[in-house]
């Protein structure tokens, strides 16, 4: 990262305007996109991916076009990067493409492709090389990922020609099985796919069309198999940028933070070309989870919080223990600063223990790194302890290298019971480092645990526990063995996201309040029934599911409230909408800031069907910085789903009849456009798009007149366009590269379509009286307010098509265009009016 972006920054209370920032210390924050000290000149940062070993972060970019070699940096906090050099020079690493790395069983195996011509593997002893080459080009073309499932089968991902394909390995170096799409297919070019595993789902992240493309971007999906079909998220694009300060986003990677609790994603911009390809530049952003389903809050381009640190971590790297541990058991103790902590441990008739001063909460995650250092015994066996109370009441994961097992185990009132046994890999060296993570989630108040124990990210165990909160630390029982990097914190499964200051603009989901206790972030006027079983935020407000793997807090009575941390961008004029479900006649409720002032207020009434809605505030002015905002219901019962914050932009009295003899003030994307005796002229050669008008409009209404020159294709408006791109560039043959809603005429009707890059028929009606003329014109009018189009046609004051968007992501502010395609068209008197 450029050292100069580096902020430490004093949030300051700002006395005017509508909220004030938090009184805190001194932040510390990153602003995107970022740049590294000895990054590739005029190619930049291309395809980061970033994983952890041991304590630190290694990233591995894509090597320039004319030179061999990788790159690694190394970070202690995803926040400063120092250079390690190339941690290759082998001449097969020339253009070396997506370089990612995976640690398994002592080796670093590092999977590239070079100038997109089929993979290599390199094998190396340390993250930071020397990687060797260890196969011959295998083919599968480009951007290759691999995942390793709880069993310890390994898969591999790479771009196929209808999307993703996927085959199983025969080991880390090896994959002959043929491949086959996985479902994530971006109907077009799609690379750069990540699989990760989470609550038993295998989630994917991927990218399309092209790289040199402003549209290129980010979907997610899911799946129940490693294999597929992976399911597309509803709300894909994830991370989509086309205009601003970093445009071009996509080939992401992602990681857990710090902490141990959050996961950010790693991904690249375009800033246009290089000397050798792309220039390209580093961008982070976090995940958000709302149960099954997550969300990325970005993409960003101000100051955000540094990702924050575990309660508690070890690096072990000094001459002494420290004060912070305490020694019990037979064994010698010593501090090797290239080892780690080492413990002579020959002893077999109990463990040599070593455990943290500090207790977690009874909610936790921790992490260790351990290896043994001499030859097992029978009795032999190495572990980490947590939830320890005294010597007679803690819990314990085992590796016991004779049995080639992991035992759980819980100690209670002096006798040990075995909670889970699981297989290990038979080739599994336990001279080698290897990762124990422990996730201890409470469940409601009756002071068991939901615990899960993973193994090199294997999941062995997923069960239950009546342990607590306790001490962490390392045993040993009848050998010598090394144990490195150590950390806890107090958050397990993304509990941490309501403590987060989210970016705005942007989307917050409900159930991201701040967590905390009872009467400081958060009040019920009476306790919900709380299922204990719930796998998200189990015991603070009531939820229900949202019916896509997420939820909404339901049943929000008056004098409920609750906080949520929010960072604003910039100080400028903003428009807060909330997705609400009256389940009373009427409800109220307000935002508040930290001195209890009222940002904005909002009512609503139930409609007959008692569905969602959206209610906005109009235009409101926010402070820059961190926030604190309370919601506050004050009248009825509801339902809540989400607020968005955006920028605001008032729209006026606005015309166009392009008598002037041109379209100054549109954006032309795809098409043959021009301007001919007082008309605006699109070819039928190719599809055409054209906006113009401002990103933040919300509540206006559009008409024109349109004359369709055959009696084929389509043409008509876009209103609430945003993110447009030209899909016809680079070869993509797209034409629905925007977000918006789009209402066209063709030879059967009127036809209203949501376009997410994706298109989602909406409605449609038959032309009825309304029909053009045999010269195809038609006058066209679409007002949207709120959630809710409706369409006029001629001079007719009724809506020949009215249609409210209900779906959890309506499209609420954007620009007007024009598109059509498969026919020639005429555009006059076009007109913009806001409806207040």
């Amino acid at each position: 990262m450029r050292f100069g972006k580096w902020l430490v920054i004093v949030i300051l209370l700002l006395a005017a305007g509508a909220c004030s920032p938090v009184e805190q210390e001194p932040t510390r924050t990153w602003s995107n996109p970022m740049s590294l000290p000895d990054e590739w000149e005029e190619y930049g940062l291309g395809d980061p991916f970033i994983f952890s070993f041991n304590g630190y972060y290694y990233l591995y970019v894509s090597t320039r076009d004319t030179d061999a070699g990788v790159k690694v940096w190394s970070s202690p906090d995803l926040m400063d990067w120092t250079y390690r050099g190339l941690c290759t020079e082998d001449p097969v690493t020339t253009a070396a493409y997506a370089p990612e790395v995976r640690y398994w069983n002592g080796k670093f195996y590092m999977y590239t492709s070079p100038a997109g011509n089929g993979h290599y593997v390199l094998e190396s002893e340390t993250p930071v090389g020397p990687f060797r080459v260890v196969t011959d080009n295998f083919g599968r073309t480009i951007d290759a990922s691999t995942f390793v499932d709880d069993d310890g089968t390994w898969y591999f991902y790479y771009a196929g020609t209808g999307g993703i394909d996927a085959a199983p390995m025969d080991s880390p170096l090896s994959v002959t099985a043929t491949g086959a799409p996985t479902g994530a297919f971006m109907d077009g070019w799609t690379e750069g796919a990540t699989v990760f595993k989470r609550n038993g789902l295998y989630y994917m992240t991927y990218t399309g069309n092209h790289v040199f493309s402003n549209g290129y971007r980010i979907n997610a999906a899911v799946s129940e198999s490693p294999l597929g079909p992976f399911k597309p998220f509803e709300e894909n694009p994830v991370l989509v940028r086309t205009e601003g300060k970093t445009v071009g986003l996509g080939h992401n990677s992602l990681v857990t933070g710090p902490d141990l609790d959050s996961t950010y994603m790693i991904y690249h911009n375009l800033e246009g070309p290089g000397i050798v390809g792309p220039l390209r530049h580093m961008n982070m952003d976090r995940l958000f989870w709302d149960g099954n389903r997550f969300s990325v809050a970005g993409p960003t381009d101000t100051p955000q919080p540094a990702p924050a640190l575990p309660v508690f971590f070890d690096r072990f790297e000094r001459d002494k223990l420290g004060k912070a541990w305490l020694e019990s058991g037979k064994g010698n103790w010593s501090i090797d600063r290239d080892k780690g902590a080492v413990v002579q441990a020959g002893d077999t008739t109990g463990p040599a223990m070593i455990r943290t001063k500090s207790e977690t909460e009874s909610g936790f995650t921790a992490e260790f790194y351990l290896r043994a250092e001499s030859e097992a015994k029978a009795e032999s066996r190495i572990g980490a302890v947590f939830s320890y109370k005294d010597e007679k009441n803690y819990g314990a994961v085992w590796l016991n290298p004779k049995l080639g097992r992991m035992e759980l185990t819980e100690r209670s009132g002096g006798t040990d019971h075995i909670l889970g046994e699981a297989d290990l890999p038979k080739d599994f060296d336990y001279s080698q480092w290897h990762k124990i993570r422990i996730e201890h989630a409470p469940v409601g108040n009756v002071g068991n645990a939901n615990l899960h124990v993973y193994i090199d990210e294997m999941q062995k165990y997923a069960g239950s526990s009546a342990t607590g909160g306790g001490a962490i630390g390392y045993a040993a029982v009848g050998l010598d063995v090394c144990f490195g990097y150590v950390a806890y914190n107090n958050d397990v499964n993304g509990s941490s996201d309501g403590r987060y200051y989210q970016p705005l603009p942007g989307q917050v989901q409900a159930v991201h309040f701040e967590e905390g206790k009872e009467g400081k972030t958060y009040g019920v006027t009476q306790e919900a029934d709380v299922d204990a079983s719930s796998p998200y935020r189990p015991g603070t407000m009531s939820m229900e599911s949202d019916g896509n793997d997420g939820y909404v807090l339901s049943g929000l009575l008056a004098g409920d409230w609750a906080n949520y941390l929010v960072n604003t961008g910039e100080s400028a004029p903003y428009s807060i909408r909330f997705r609400i479900r009256p389940l009373s006649e009427s409800v109220a409720f307000q935002l508040v800031d930290q001195d209890n002032r009222e940002i904005a207020g909002f009512s609503a009434a139930k409609e007959e069907a008692g569905e969602w809605q959206t209610v906005s505030s109009g235009e409101i002015m926010l402070p820059a910085g961190q926030q604190r905002w309370k919601l506050k219901i004050t009248g009825g019962t509801l339902d809540l789903d989400w607020f968005r914050v955006e920028r605001y932009q008032s729209v006026e009295k606005w015309e166009d009849n392009f008598d002037d003899g041109n379209d100054f003030g549109w954006t032309r994307f795809e098409g043959m456009w021009s301007v001919k005796d007082g008309e605006l002229r699109a070819s039928s050669v190719s599809p055409a798009k054209s906006l113009t008008g401002e990103p933040g409009w919300s509540d206006y209404s559009v008409q024109a007149d349109l004359q369709r020159m055959e009696n084929e294709g389509r043409a008509g408006l876009l209103v609430r366009a945003t993110e447009p791109a030209n899909g016809l560039d680079q070869n993509q043959n797209r034409s629905d590269f925007v977000r918006g809603y789009y209402i066209y005429a063709d030879a059967e009707g009127l036809h209203l379509d949501k376009i997410n890059y994706g298109i989602i028929p909406l409605k449609s009606v038959a032309w009825g009286t309304n029909a053009p003329g045999v010269d195809g014109k038609f006058h066209l009018k679409v007002s949207v307010r709120g959630a809710t189009i409706e369409v006029y046609t001629g001079n007719s004051s009724e809506s020949v098509l009215s249609y409210t968007d209900r779906s959890a992501s309506p499209f609420l502010q954007g620009r007007i265009g024009l598109q059509s395609e498969d026919v020639a068209v005429r555009i006059d008197r076009i007109g913009v009016d806001p409806l207040h």
